[in-house]
């Protein structure tokens, strides 16, 4: 699979898709190969889940302008992504992880100090996050369940609309130390982002559940990470490799995978071909 030209690109300098290298069998019914929208939900489907996703990335020519305005003005964060919908077959809670991935080795790594902080600043938002940046297949991996910023679960036709602004946390189907459905947000990550804590809870294949992601460190629109002492430009580090959204199981399977494309990476993923 080749990108299109880029005067193709419907949100140039951006270019969202599913991640065929990886997701080959996956299906996103309206849109196939080619880029999916930013700002509205659209469909999706792998062996292992089926549901639908919605990216909004601020700064982005977007399919819902208003909408993005909406959920963007007067909050610091400038990336949202959410998934919406059942798992195929019941699932581990400490099995379920996302992250980022790449095949290449970075370049042109910053300076180590800052590297450090970086990673160690990554590291305390997501705890438990396994950052590995110095090797041939550099990844983040971190729980599905200890890194969203909400989740929730729902009987179907009682979930919400993942457009909308404000999702709220309900993880009482979890049932355990959830079951009462008022456990604070912070309280949850803490529980599920332990390895050994997590393990007492499964998704099951008939709940609807939502996990919405949002941050203010990634930059889409000008592919940068900011760590607020400096700014790292993402297109020299990342050897033409596009990030992703992506969930998938501990042992390899994959629940969903997006790409994020900038026009900046394209020279040096050409260079790779």
């Amino acid at each position: 699979y080749s990108l299109p030209n880029v005067e193709e690109w419907p949100h140039r300098p951006l270019f969202v898709c599913l991640n065929t290298p990886v997701c080959s069998n996956h299906k996103v019914p309206e849109y196939g190969l080619g880029s999916c929208p930013i700002g509205v939900p659209f469909k999706f489907e792998s062996d292992l889940f089926v549901g639908q996703c919605l990216i909004r990335l601020k700064g982005a020519s977007s399919d819902d302008p208003e909408g993005d305005e909406e959920y963007f003005t007067g909050r610091k964060r400038i990336f949202q992504s959410v998934i919406q919908g059942q798992f195929k077959e019941k699932v581990n809670v400490a099995d379920v992880l996302t992250g980022h991935e790449f095949a290449r080795p970075l370049k042109n790594l910053p300076h180590p100090w800052v590297l450090k902080t970086a990673t160690n600043f990554i590291g305390n938002l997501t705890p438990g996050a396994n950052i590995v940046v110095h090797t041939n297949q550099p990844h983040v991996e971190v729980l599905l369940s200890g890194s969203s910023q909400v989740i929730r679960g729902d009987m179907p036709g009682n979930e919400p609309e993942i457009a909308c602004k404000n999702l709220v946390e309900d993880c009482s189907v979890l049932g355990g130390a959830f079951k009462d459905g008022n456990v604070p947000v912070a309280r949850r990550k803490r529980i599920l982002s332990n390895p050994t804590r997590c393990k007492e809870y499964s998704f099951d294949c008939e709940t609807v559940y939502t996990f919405e992601f949002y941050q203010n460190l990634f930059d889409a629109s000008s592919y940068s990470l900011d760590l607020g002492f400096t700014k790292i430009g993402c297109s020299q580090v990342l050897a033409g490799q596009p990030i992703q959204w992506l969930g998938k199981m501990r042992d390899g399977r994959y629940l969903w995978s997006f790409q994020i494309w900038h026009e900046k990476l394209l020279k040096a993923a050409a260079s790779y071909k």
